[in-house]
């Protein structure tokens, strides 16, 4: 527990049963300043180790892989370990909270089963499918295609189950994923804006969805106003919600190096 201990955030000597409410509250408390490195890591230490006491626990498990994915964006350099352990998480949590889910896919069938998750699991289906994305865009073009099928399948149903989890994260992830597929394997400008759009409407102040739009609508459409538009409301000295501000933070800094880039996309 060094980074929880670190942070003066040592547990009391109790048993095990009586610790792990102490443990996943030290998480949740460290979580919430996870734009500071040291806090990130200490929620991510205390939420592992729930995690390895009780596999599928969705309250544990939904924690632990929401703080993957934000350590994904935080730290690129570190993001396929993240993603793998953030879908690693989500899998763990839909299995427990979606048997029927569970044995579609048991049974070979990945793209059918999203149809068997319900509203309780819609969080979960949000990170694997996120994460099998998100690791498979640092493999290239190949990997994406080898996940395409299942990731959008199963980000859909999450966006039909609950389209506002992660501040719009759903219509977020679809709006950037079929901005950069070509029309024919589902992809295109059309789909891509109205997904957009959804996004901008359920969670306005949520930076990333900004990002995204800019770095992969804009670009295939060549809209260099828009792009600059979008990225110059990102980099606004506004907070838009302190809810997201460490995410904010991070949409910011990748504002930036788009603007940096700009030269190249344009």
């Amino acid at each position: 527990m060094r980074a929880l201990l670190a942070l003066g955030l040592a547990l009391s000597p109790l048993s095990m049963a009586q610790a792990e409410p102490d443990l996943r509250a030290l998480g949740d408390s460290a979580f919430e300043g996870r734009g500071d490195p040291a806090r990130l890591a200490a929620a991510l230490e205390a939420y592992r180790e729930l995690a390895a006491r009780e596999p599928g626990d969705p309250a544990v498990e939904l924690r632990l892989a929401r703080a993957e994915a934000f350590r994904a964006l935080e730290s690129p350099g570190e993001a396929a370990d993240a993603w793998s352990r953030a879908s690693r998480a989500a899998e763990r949590a839909l299995r427990r909270l979606s048997p029927r889910w569970a044995a579609a896919v048991d049974a070979g069938n990945p793209v059918e089963a999203a149809a068997q998750v319900e509203a309780p699991g819609a969080e979960a289906l949000y990170w694997l499918a996120l994460s099998a994305w998100s690791g498979a865009q640092g493999k290239g073009f190949a990997a994406i295609l080898a996940v395409k099928d299942v990731a959008l399948a199963s980000m859909e149903r999450a966006a039909e189950l609950d389209a506002a989890v992660d501040c719009a994260g759903p219509h977020r992830a679809l709006g950037a994923w079929t901005a950069a597929l070509p029309a024919a394997v589902g992809g295109g400008a059309d789909r891509a804006r109205a997904h957009f759009e959804k996004a901008l409407e359920l969670g306005p102040r949520c930076q990333l969805t900004r990002v995204q739009e800019a770095e992969t609508l804009f670009v295939l459409l060549q809209d260099k106003k828009s792009f600059e538009s979008a990225l110059a409301e990102v980099l606004a000295p506004e907070a838009p919600d302190p809810r997201f501000a460490p995410e904010n933070a991070v949409a910011a800094r990748m504002a930036r190096e788009l603007l940096a880039r700009e030269t190249r996309l344009f």
